[in-house]
């Protein structure tokens, strides 16, 4: 969740707005909630707080209420593009894909530069095996944000599911470089290598993730098998 302050109307007490966001980063999500009501009462119709309220349902993992509430914040703002993007999270969370990808398509709408929402619409896309389309936001994901390590990654998995095996290490590469302790990416690259019969940069990958999680049950998993293939 995002401190959206400057989309908090001028009625809105911008300092209790920061608490409700502070308690919910602190995981004081009852405390939150229990404000977010009580501001509700006295600021009605506020899209942002019942964007906050299925926020909290969310991370409660109470995702149908949570959906609820995005639904209402968007019903009131209609270009509310972080609200669409909230409720494409929590489609995806009960296995409503065609429905997420709507609202990602949704939120890219309103803010074509939005490069989470393209992102999470890559991520979708490939869950639906719609990997060339896939391929396309998570370029415009990177290209917005450099530095977006995830979207390195998820671009190197489509790449892979489409037989691009080098294209997919080298995205693998590029979040490494951005994140070195992302083991997601290394244990991506140490499969994508290993696949391109690389085994000394594959067991190097694989060895990498143990020393940031030792108890990696994959990576230690990968070694044993290369270790005896």
């Amino acid at each position: 969740m995002k401190n959206e302050n400057e989309n908090v109307p001028l009625a809105l007490p911008k300092k209790q707005v920061d608490l409700v966001i502070g308690l919910y980063s602190s995981d004081k999500i009852n405390e939150a909630m229990n404000m977010i009501r009580a501001l509700n009462e006295d600021y009605p119709n506020v899209p942002l707080l019942f964007n906050l309220l299925g926020a909290c349902y969310n991370k409660l993992e109470q995702f149908d209420t949570a959906a609820q509430f995005f639904e209402t914040a968007i019903s009131i703002k209609p270009d509310y593009a972080e609200a669409f993007l909230n409720h494409g999270v929590v489609m995806r969370e009960i296995g409503k894909l065609d429905h997420a990808a709507k609202s990602f398509k949704k939120a890219i709408e309103i803010l074509p530069k939005y490069f989470e929402a393209h992102n999470k619409l890559g991520i979708t896309l490939i869950d639906l095996n719609r990997f060339e389309d896939a391929i396309e936001h998570l370029e415009w994901a990177v290209a917005y944000k450099y530095d977006f390590y995830e979207a390195h990654n998820n671009l190197g998995v489509a790449n892979r599911k489409l037989g691009k095996i080098s294209d997919a290490a080298k995205n693998f590469e590029k979040a490494i470089e951005i994140n070195p302790s992302y083991t997601l990416a290394l244990l991506n690259l140490g499969d994508t290598l290993n696949e391109l019969g690389q085994k000394d940069g594959a067991t190097n990958c694989y060895q990498r993730v143990i020393t940031i999680e030792p108890d990696s049950s994959q990576a230690l998993e990968n070694l044993k098998k290369l270790s005896t293939g």
